[in-house]
């Protein structure tokens, strides 16, 4: 990977991120973290292979690194899903500009089968380009699907969480 971008200082995904690995919650800081990660050379695969996106660009500017802009973001699903995690300590940051622009004008690519998910601490929003579809606390468990559906003749966005229902429950009753 070759940009003009390195993480220096930064450590946001040392914050924001879960890592199994070393048994840390996210939203909490790393314990290996001090201006720069203390096990770099021996640290886990999780972090070894993990380059948010401002990271890999080259035409993101400074004021996106995510200690400045307050958030990390990076893609999963064969980068068709982009996730916003932004520091519960500064909810509103991906709101402000040129981040909100940026992520709305991302967001246009829904209708082409691209999702848009921004998570501050456990709360998931949805970015659609004309709206964002607050679903509030999502428990890590649960699943977060949206796209658009057709009503009507027009196509229209959804979101909404699937869960496993517990054993029993959403069953038919046995037959007679």
């Amino acid at each position: 990977m070759t940009t003009p971008n390195s993480c220096g200082e930064c450590g946001m995904c040392c914050k924001l991120l879960a890592i199994e690995a070393l048994d840390k919650p996210a939203g909490a800081w790393c314990g290996h973290f001090r201006r720069g990660c203390s096990i770099y050379a021996d640290r886990p695969p999780a972090c070894a292979g993990f380059h948010c996106v401002w990271l890999k660009s080259e035409r993101l500017g400074p004021e996106w690194r995510p200690d400045r802009a307050k958030f990390v973001m990076y893609t999963e699903r064969d980068d068709r899903r982009l996730n916003v995690i932004v520091d519960p300590a500064h909810p509103l940051a991906w709101k402000r500009e040129p981040y909100y622009g940026f992520i709305k004008r991302m967001s246009q690519r829904v209708t082409d089968g691209y999702e848009l998910l921004v998570c501050v601490g456990e709360r998931r929003i949805v970015v659609f380009p004309h709206e964002d579809i607050d679903l509030g606390v999502v428990k890590p468990e649960h699943k977060v699907v949206f796209g658009y559906a057709r009503r009507d003749g027009e196509q229209v966005p959804y979101a909404m969480v699937l869960s496993d229902l517990p054993d029993g429950e959403g069953t038919a009753p046995p037959s007679a």
